[in-house]
């Protein structure tokens, strides 16, 4: 018999690639989960990893029980979440992780309706970008996330996790107040010598601008770099540069900046509702998903 917390650690290690990113996540040592693994080696009868280096790297036997772990622990959460139906009301503390824009146009008024509908269900929320939150949603560091990812980059990861599609989200250029422009679609070529303020160069929002642009046939010239979208606005606002910002990020009734949509929709990016698999039936998760998806269609409107 397989022990399902050395299953659990194989997972993590299929998918955050070392046994460190298994550690940091796991609030274990590395030589604590290696220990484990070598455990679970041994039930297993078979090589499951070969050191290669620093590097602990699954073998063909390995992704065969990654398979297979994946099934079992599907069907653990499937069992759990039945039980919790069978109680029937929504109890208990859920973790929401959601990235910031999401935390703040989506999650408050969809909380809200859930602490008003099911007085005996607590919602913990926290803020994490959309990789950090699958990884903590397959860790049960949460139990619910809020992601998106962008059409011009590589789709997340969806291993043991169910997606459900909330709205596709599009993105819109920030000028200056001074700028006088007609009320229509700005071609990104038309902004090739601007001066950009983006978000930072590691993370998916810079991507998918540096892709955009040269799809356009410049690179964006980046003076100013945030991942902090009221702190680009405020740049933009005071005549720094230009931005390219999705509609979320928004602020109602901020008229002293100039918006406007780009030409074609460029950069456009799907935000969904994640949950592990086999959790559909918790009457908790269930309570929580059905007012986010309420509160996204109303973002949408």
């Amino acid at each position: 018999m397989f022990e399902i917390r050395r299953l659990r650690l194989l997972l993590e290690l299929a998918q955050r690639g070392t046994v460190t990113a298994v550690a940091e996540a796991g609030a274990l040592t590395p030589s604590a989960v290696s220990q484990q693994l070598t455990l679970l080696q041994r039930e297993a009868g078979v090589t499951l990893f070969v050191r290669e280096g620093r590097v602990l790297r699954i073998t063909d036997a390995g992704w065969v029980l990654v398979r297979h772990a994946e099934h079992l622990i599907a069907g653990m959460e499937e069992a759990r979440a039945e039980l919790a139906e069978l109680v029937g009301t929504p109890t208990g503390p859920v973790k929401l992780s959601a990235f910031p824009t999401a935390a703040r146009s989506v999650v408050p008024s969809a909380v809200a309706r859930c602490r008003e509908r099911h007085p005996s269900l607590r919602v913990i929320v926290d803020e994490r970008e959309a990789p950090e939150s699958m990884a903590a949603l397959r860790g049960h560091e949460t139990d619910v996330a809020l992601v998106y990812s962008y059409a011009l980059l590589p789709p997340l990861d969806t291993t043991g996790v169910t997606l459900t599609t909330l709205l596709t989200e599009t993105f819109v250029m920030l000028l200056p107040p001074d700028r006088e422009l007609a009320d229509a679609p700005v071609p990104l070529a038309a902004l090739a010598e601007e001066t950009w303020i983006s978000p930072y160069g590691d993370t998916s929002g810079r991507a998918a601008l540096d892709r955009a642009c040269a799809s356009a046939g410049f690179a964006p010239s980046v003076d100013y770099a945030s991942n902090d979208y009221t702190v680009i606005t405020a740049m933009v606002r005071a005549g720094l540069g230009v931005a390219l910002v999705p509609r979320l990020a928004l602020e109602p009734g901020d008229t002293d900046i100039v918006v406007r949509p780009l030409e074609g929709d460029p950069v456009r990016r799907s935000i969904a509702l994640a949950t592990r698999a086999g959790t559909a039936r918790d009457p908790a998760l269930r309570a929580l998903s059905a007012e986010i998806v309420t509160a996204a269609a109303e973002q949408a409107e």
